[in-house]
């Protein structure tokens, strides 16, 4: 996104190029009353210097491409100007000599940090050979010359001093290089946050709309009356699918327009009873509501065993991971266990591997003949072909240095089962997301 800073109502990019237009015109005057006393070359070519190494085009990574063609036309005008100066140096020649090497100097910046690396390779020899031979156009033309020797240690100076600015052009190079390489890691973390609310949240309200809608289809011979029922329900679904689609913007957007629709927020919805509007949280503070919409919107009747306690002052993250695993447990048993009459689900706190753990079981009856899972564990049972669901929950309870299962049962149906240590564990756990939910 690009962001234009204003300055009394004027763009950044209008004071740059303002500001540069007076600096050039200061410079040509400069330049034209020296022209009496100094050799108009040396003036033209330091003019030409100045005007190249300031232009505010080669500051800017989107106009990258006139990198090349003003450092050639700069590096031409010079070496033009060494070999065809004859002398005398006189007048304000050895200062415009100077303002050249400087201008040629700032040019290496930009040559070497915006253009790609072979253009990038020939514009620093090419600006390099022109720094070096700078001193030449001096040393051969004073009076009386100077020695082999002080022209090769003043070439030499001149060598350094373009490497110096080489080094500050390839430092920057590399701290744009980083730059880009963490923009790009942010957006593919942005990107995968969003597929994984697309598919914690919204894709377990869209799965209830088409299992009411099959149910539907089923009823509409057999009970013509209660298609009507479905059909409020299927209603309900698709408000709540519609309301984690504009939560899921809201939270990648920042902006509250993107997140009101119909003048509802987003994470808003209604009871089936058109109730007002009321804030969904995703984390275990919304695991009663969860599972009333799932019983609602659902066949199977859901049984919600919580002890005491269990969901007092956790940590934010195993509060949100632990809302996601029952999610993604309910949304399984809606697509791959239609049979499944009852879904039992346990939330308590019990000790593992030293660690007061927070524990949630979901098991549902569902028959596991030819069931499949979203496991993601080679050797298996699977009741969803190519899921990641699970998988990925799977990691991050692992990076919070805690587990998630999911096996049959041994009394039939599904179990999936999670334990996440209370207390901060694995890498990036220690962060404002550690603090108790309220």
């Amino acid at each position: 996104m690009r962001t234009i800073w204003r300055m009394g109502g004027l763009s950044m990019n209008s004071v740059y190029w303002g500001g540069y237009g007076v600096v050039m015109a200061a410079a040509l005057m400069a330049g034209c009353l020296a022209m009496a006393s100094t050799a108009p070359l040396l003036v033209v070519a330091a003019l030409v210097a100045v005007a190249a190494a300031m232009f505010p085009a080669l500051w800017s990574p989107r106009t990258a491409h006139w990198v090349p063609v003003i450092v050639v036309g700069t590096c031409a005008v010079s070496q033009v100007a060494t070999f065809v100066f004859q002398g005398p140096v006189a007048g304000e020649a050895e200062t415009w000599w100077l303002v050249e090497s400087v201008g040629l100097m700032v040019l290496m910046v930009p040559a070497v940090r915006r253009p790609r690396g072979r253009t990038a390779l020939v514009l620093t020899v090419l600006l390099t050979a022109t720094i070096t031979e700078l001193p030449l156009r001096m040393v051969l033309r004073v009076d009386p010359p100077a020695t082999f020797e002080q022209a090769v240690k003043l070439c030499l100076a001149w060598l350094l001093l373009a490497a110096a600015a080489n080094g500050t052009g390839c430092y920057l190079r590399v701290l744009d290089a980083r730059g880009s390489a963490a923009l790009a890691a942010e957006r593919r973390t942005q990107r995968l946050e969003l597929a994984r609310d697309l598919h914690d949240f919204a894709a377990h309200d869209v799965t209830g709309v088409v299992v009411l809608a099959q149910a539907a289809q089923v009823l509409v011979d057999q009970d013509p009356k209660r298609v009507g029922e479905l059909l409020t329900r299927i209603e309900e679904a698709g408000r709540q699918a519609l309301s984690s689609l504009d939560r899921t913007v809201h939270v990648f957007t920042g902006d509250d327009a993107a997140t009101v629709r119909h003048g509802r927020h987003a994470g808003e919805t209604a009871d089936a009873g058109g109730d007002a509007l009321r804030p969904r949280p995703r984390d275990l503070d919304g695991l009663k509501a969860l599972t009333d919409r799932f019983a609602r919107t659902g066949r199977a009747a859901v049984r919600l065993d919580l002890a005491d306690g269990a969901l007092a002052d956790l940590p934010r993250r195993v509060s949100e991971l632990g809302y996601r695993a029952v999610v993604e447990a309910l949304t399984n048993v809606r697509r791959h266990a239609p049979g499944a009459s009852e879904v039992c689900i346990a939330v308590s706190r019990a000790p593992h591997g030293g660690m007061d753990t927070l524990s949630i079981t979901v098991i549902d009856d569902a028959p596991n003949a030819g069931a499949e899972e979203d496991s993601g564990e080679p050797g298996e049972p699977e009741r969803l072909g190519g899921g990641t669901g699970l998988a990925d929950l799977q990691r991050r309870a692992a990076d919070m240095g805690g587990e998630l299962a999911a096996h049959p049962h041994p009394s039939g149906g599904w179990q999936v089962s999670v334990l996440l240590p209370l207390v901060a564990s694995g890498p990036g756990s220690r962060n404002e997301q550690d603090r108790p939910n309220g």
